[in-house]
């Protein structure tokens, strides 16, 4: 970013907070994705494969928003 104006730097920072925004929407969305199939397998007659589904939709989500959380926390860390 060396060859940006402040300006353009503060539009590509506003970008990637929108980014990580949505980031971490998605990825709770993925972890209650996870959590609903989880259940549908356990009660649908415990069925491994649905339940290792929801087991991974959630960890893949849980993730997702850890990623983004420390994504931002680097972000407002390097701005100071």
């Amino acid at each position: 970013m060396s060859g940006l104006t402040n300006e353009q730097k503060a539009q590509k920072v506003v970008h990637f907070r929108r980014i990580i925004k949505g980031r971490v929407w998605f990825g709770w969305i993925f972890t209650i994705v996870g959590a609903v199939l989880f259940g549908v397998g356990f009660k649908n007659n415990q069925s491994p494969l649905i339940m290792l589904n929801g087991i991974t939709f959630s960890a893949w989500g849980l993730f997702m928003v850890w990623q983004a959380k420390r994504a931002l926390s680097n972000l407002t860390s390097t701005q100071k």
